[in-house]
């Protein structure tokens, strides 16, 4: 089945232009693009479903996870071709992720490809009025090196290890926090989160709530009640796609 992302729930942030017209209606997949050991690249498509041309800038950037939270960094291991094109109304443009170097063997790592929308010209013969936003997308990319399993007709390309997870409740500036660590060597993608506390139970995210990083550790606040809950309930990419644990010390 195609998977795409669709402009407006697809932005990692909005810039906001002071000018006439309305973001492009731009839709990318696949939404899970990931480079086996043995490929040298992977496809990732742009369609412009808008009448009027659109330009974007397509780069790949490092993903890490310290303390917590978050890091990106240039890189040039994995890199997008063509950087930047001109997409017409109603065509679709092929990116190539081009890997330019071997990843050890053993090893997943992490990028981010972050597709930005150029602004067009200004027309001067028309009014000057609202806003115009520029988005951005950001689509998460693993790199596989040898002796990684991965799956090309699977629902996850590759399998976390539920063994390899914990969490626990930390004091973050004062706030409660669920911080969840991943001692594996596959990153884990957390969705439909659920923490029980005093026999009630509490929806974190509904949908996707984000990843947690081989040998990495990542932190999201919590509501000010949930201070002791007892039971953590996810879906997650495993075989058996819920896990469900107790809080560690």
């Amino acid at each position: 089945m195609k998977q795409w992302i669709r402009g407006a729930c697809a932005t990692l942030g909005l810039l906001t232009v002071w000018q006439v017209g309305a973001a492009s209606n731009v839709l990318i997949w696949p939404i899970d693009p990931f480079l086996a050991a043995d490929a040298k690249a992977a496809e990732l498509w742009i369609q412009n479903q808008g009448s009027s041309a659109t330009t974007m800038q397509v780069r790949v950037v490092r993903w890490q996870q310290e303390g917590g939270h978050e890091r990106y960094q240039q890189q040039q291991d994995v890199v997008a071709s063509p950087p930047i094109v001109n997409i017409k109304g109603g065509s679709k443009q092929l990116i190539r992720l081009i890997k330019q170097n071997t990843i050890p063997a053993g090893q997943e790592q992490a990028y981010r490809i972050v597709v930005d929308e150029i602004p067009q010209p200004t027309d001067n013969s028309k009014p000057q009025m609202g806003l115009k936003l520029q988005m951005r997308y950001s689509i998460p990319l693993f790199a596989y090196g040898p002796g990684m399993a991965t799956q090309t007709a699977a629902s996850n390309h590759a399998n976390t290890d539920p063994g390899q997870l914990s969490w626990r409740v930390i004091n973050d500036g004062g706030k409660p926090a669920l911080q969840v660590a991943n001692r594996g060597n596959v990153h884990v993608r957390l969705s439909k989160v659920t923490l029980a506390q005093g026999g009630q139970q509490r929806i974190l995210a509904d949908g996707l709530m984000g990843y947690v990083l081989p040998n990495s550790e990542r932190a999201w606040p919590l509501p000010a009640s949930m201070t002791r809950p007892t039971q953590l309930s996810a879906s997650i990419n495993a075989p058996d796609d819920v896990w469900q644990s107790a809080p560690v010390n």
